[in-house]
């Protein structure tokens, strides 16, 4: 079919397009924005758990296939020396953590809570910068004020790092180094640190239970994971490594919950 010879002439003069883009704007409404990063509904998400190293070969494979790597605090620079640039990086954390950043760069897309510390984005300057705010029902909330999207979703990061992806329209999610317990050495983090006070936490029954040395903060996350499938019941979540994290969806898994 040959295009037909038409002369079109759109609503609206070019003042009156003018003046209304500026009119709407001036309303300061939120805008509609596209995800920060291609995907196919698959948010892989890597934290600073002892086993997440055994795993670099598969996170360079997600990222190959399209996926967006999602590093949360201490790993971005691991994933930076082992030829992984993350897609997008994730702080909650108040405290100076700049330490963890020392490869930042520009391929990365830095999402870092209003609540970080200011050296945080001293440190990110001219990088690419997304602020996100932190739901929280203390009087922190105070100093957001009124009209902003606060996420909340758990008291660590790697919580609030699928809070995030799922607000952004992932379903699917992988996660590498959340462990949420000390590995048999008492080693906690794939850095070499070893945690202070511990507690076990048991999972499953009979001969298949587990026991999982953990301290507060780690059980804590592992109660609020659970939590995620009230709430987004329609997500699927994978844990790699033999943390409580994964063993907490195997037993899901084992008693016909939905992954």
């Amino acid at each position: 079919m040959e295009k037909l010879e038409l002369t079109v002439q759109a609503y609206g003069s070019l003042e009156e397009l003018q003046s209304n883009i500026r009119s709407a704007l001036a309303r300061k409404l939120p805008e509609l924005a596209p995800a920060p990063t291609a995907h196919d509904g698959t948010f892989v998400c890597v934290a600073s758990g002892w086993s997440m190293p055994d795993y670099i070969d598969e996170i360079k494979a997600h990222q190959k296939a399209g996926r967006p790597i999602v590093s949360v605090k201490a790993a971005h620079d691991f994933l930076c020396e082992n030829g992984v640039k993350p897609d997008l990086w994730i702080n909650l954390d108040p405290r100076d953590r700049t330490e963890h950043i020392k490869h930042a760069n520009d391929h990365t897309v830095y999402l870092v809570a209003s609540r970080c510390a200011p050296v945080t984005f001293d440190k990110l300057a001219g990088k690419k910068i997304l602020l996100w705010h932190s739901w929280t029902d203390s009087d922190e909330q105070k100093a957001l004020g009124a009209g902003k999207l606060a996420i909340g979703g758990g008291t660590t990061s790697g919580m609030r790092a699928i809070n995030i992806g799922y607000i952004l329209g992932y379903r699917k999610f992988v996660l590498y180094g959340y462990d949420s317990c000390n590995r048999a050495d008492g080693i906690k983090r794939f850095t070499g640190e070893k945690t202070g006070p511990t507690l076990d936490v048991y999972v499953g029954d009979g001969p298949d239970r587990q026991k999982f040395v953990c301290n507060a903060a780690m059980a804590q996350q592992a109660n609020e994971f659970q939590m995620v499938y009230t709430v987004m019941p329609d997500i699927t979540v994978e844990a790699k490594g033999p943390g409580l994290i994964a063993a907490i969806i195997d037993e899901r898994k084992r008693l016909k919950f939905a992954a």
